[in-house]
């Protein structure tokens, strides 16, 4: 793809997004699904095009750093385990879940008072989010229950006309989605919630470079 096309694929992109559509896009992990985060008509209409609990809650994806403190408890963002991990894997594939802040949509949180969020390393959605000026909801390019989708062909066969746009690329068929961890309010316990594309090993050896007794907890068939 030429410059030109490229950057006015990324301006329908953002039009789209600003409308409250919803369109596809790779990533460093997976082909993805984004709506504005700040528009909850658009989150509405990206559970009901997954078919998806609102239990669920769903990730955000943040331009840089700073956007967390509109979306998560400053007390979480000052722990030294927080800073540890988002240092040494942001931009990155980790998806962290903190406290939310009270304000935070119930559509985001799923209810459970906790918000996902990733610093992606994908320049183009590093590039997206900068044209935008805001964060992103981003999952997973699939009906709930389905595989994984990793180029733009099997999103456009799977979902069709349903979409605002679908940005062209693919994503490494062997990628796997983000790793997904926890650090519960107060206690800084960390749990593994999703296992991914960053290994427990690296994990656990961050976490035990702030704490040598801090261990990473695994729960049975994650």
């Amino acid at each position: 793809m030429d410059t030109a096309n490229h950057k006015q694929i990324i301006k329908e992109a953002v039009a789209v997004l600003q409308g409250g559509g919803v369109i596809a896009h790779p990533t460093e992990t997976i082909f993805g699904l984004g709506v504005a985060a700040d528009n909850s008509e658009a989150l509405d209409r990206l559970i009901h095009l997954k078919g998806r609990s609102k239990a669920k809650g769903f990730i955000v994806l943040i331009p840089s750093r700073k956007f967390l403190f509109d979306l998560v408890q400053a007390p979480s963002l000052e722990s030294s385990l927080v800073q540890a991990l988002m240092a040494k894997f942001w931009p990155g594939p980790l998806t962290l879940v903190l406290p939310a802040r009270p304000e935070v949509s119930s559509r985001l949180t799923g209810g459970s008072g906790y918000i996902a969020s990733r610093h992606s390393c994908s320049p183009l959605v590093a590039e997206l989010l900068g044209a935008l000026g805001g964060a992103v909801v981003s999952t997973s390019a699939n009906r709930s229950g389905g595989p994984s989708l990793f180029d733009h062909h099997g999103v456009k066969h799977e979902f069709g006309a349903e979409l605002g746009l679908v940005i062209p690329g693919s994503c490494p068929a062997a990628t796997l989605a983000s790793t997904v961890l926890m650090v519960e309010k107060n206690s800084n316990s960390v749990k593994l919630l999703r296992s991914g594309a960053i290994s427990i090993k690296a994990i656990r050896a961050t976490l035990q470079e702030v704490d040598p007794l801090q261990d990473l907890t695994v729960p049975d068939g994650v």
